[in-house]
């Protein structure tokens, strides 16, 4: 789960088992990032969801993104 500052009611994720191939993902995957830590994260898709928050946020680590 990831928090989108300025965007709360939004939800947000880095799925690093269905993003794990990116090669963004793999490097953040080596060397995890502490609980509450700020990191730089790209939209990799916004998806409509199916209970509140309504909207869905896919993050990646850079490299390839989803249309």
């Amino acid at each position: 789960m990831a928090e989108l500052s300025g965007y709360e009611p939004v939800g947000a994720s880095l799925d690093m088992i269905r993003r794990g191939s990116e090669l963004g993902v793999q490097r953040l995957a080596q060397e995890l990032p502490h609980v509450g830590a700020a990191v730089d994260l790209v939209i990799g898709r916004v998806r409509t969801w199916h209970h509140k928050p309504w909207i869905w946020v896919d993050l990646t680590a850079g490299g390839q993104s989803e249309g």
